[in-house]
């Protein structure tokens, strides 16, 4: 259960999210999260949540971290996600690295640090190469989000799974278009370093066992999605009339949107009120998780009218972050056949 110290931990997250983030969401979008923004929130703690005390993070448990993630994504998913690439991707993959130095960087806001992750994500045609040569690591990294980023953890080498922490020599490529979270860059990154470090030979493993582990926290991101759409879109039906009634007293708006909030209590409930969720459960939680993202937004666009697809109402992020959160993290062949090796206890789903 939620006790009262996550209650508490909760609302500060709140009070911090439609203080700092929801008046300027509309810039966060169009400019990035920004220097301010970031400093901010590494006064908090949140950049460094789940980083060890002794290495200038918080030191917080797993069910604070997710209130952290659900309630940054109610109002700011790239937020939320910037959190996660810190707390979730970055310090797992560069722990044993030795490098306190740039880890307390990254948990104190002044080092900007990403994971160049498309050889653990389904849909790319290829990945960026990076080959050693007298002593410089260089080539380039495709789609990377963050990619502002002064230091990157990334895939490379002869064998194209040694794993690196690049520390230096990074400058941006490529923009791609961002379908979502733009408050976080997305292009190539182009790489000539003489300062990396090896992170081990097995690389392209433990990135997917990192991906892997991510269930909880895509779930959690994924939830306050949901809330931060689905609460626009109930304001919005409270004020907008049509043939003299409020949207919210026709049926078929009244009942989709309550439908929509039991399912989100129903998923809260199922994130926050259990200590003891087994792999198998966590994964069914992200999968309804993200599928909910999805409906919430979509049903959030369809309340406002056309005014759902004009940034200035905020609601249209929310549709394109679900669908952007589902693309980078719901890998749909390894997640089914995760899932499926769990239900048949075993080998499944290969043929």
């Amino acid at each position: 259960m939620i006790n009262e110290e996550y209650r508490i931990l909760g609302d500060t997250v709140k009070e911090f999210s439609e203080k700092n983030l929801e008046g300027s969401s509309l810039k966060i979008e169009r400019g990035g999260l920004g220097d301010d923004i970031i400093t901010k929130m590494a006064a908090q703690g949140f950049l460094g949540a789940k980083i060890p005390a002794d290495l200038g993070g918080s030191g917080i448990d797993e069910k604070g971290y997710l209130i952290i993630l659900e309630n940054l994504a109610r109002v700011s998913p790239s937020a939320a996600l910037k959190v996660l690439i810190n707390n979730s991707l970055f310090y797992p993959l560069v722990s044993e690295s030795g490098d306190t130095g740039t880890i307390e960087g990254v948990a104190g806001g002044k080092v900007n640090a990403t994971v160049a992750m498309e050889e653990v994500q389904e849909g790319y045609l290829e990945s960026g190469k990076l080959s050693v040569s007298g002593g410089r690591l260089t080539g380039t990294k495709i789609g990377v989000i963050n990619s502002d980023a002064t230091v990157v953890v990334a895939l490379g080498g002869e064998s194209g799974k040694e794993l690196f922490l690049i520390k230096n020599g990074i400058s941006k490529g490529r923009s791609n278009p961002s379908l979502g979270f733009r408050g976080l860059t997305l292009s190539q990154l182009v790489v000539d370093s003489d300062d990396y470090i090896s992170l081990g030979s097995e690389g392209l493993d433990r990135m997917t066992k990192v991906m892997d582990s991510l269930d909880l926290e895509i779930s959690a991101i994924a939830i306050g999605i949901s809330e931060g759409s689905l609460n626009k879109a109930i304001e919005y039906t409270k004020v907008r009339s049509t043939f003299e009634h409020l949207l919210k007293d026709y049926e078929p708006v009244a009942f989709s949107l309550a439908h929509l909030n039991s399912e989100i209590e129903g998923l809260r409930s199922f994130l926050f009120d259990r200590d003891d969720l087994n792999a198998k459960e966590r994964l069914e939680l992200k999968f309804l998780s993200v599928d909910l993202a999805k409906r919430c937004t979509k049903q959030a666009l369809q309340s406002h009218g056309g005014y759902g697809y004009l940034q200035d109402f905020g609601v249209e992020k929310f549709y394109r972050d679900a669908m952007a959160l589902s693309s980078l993290f719901f890998r749909r062949e390894r997640d089914n056949r995760r899932l499926a090796e769990e239900v048949f206890q075993g080998k499944a789903g290969f043929i």
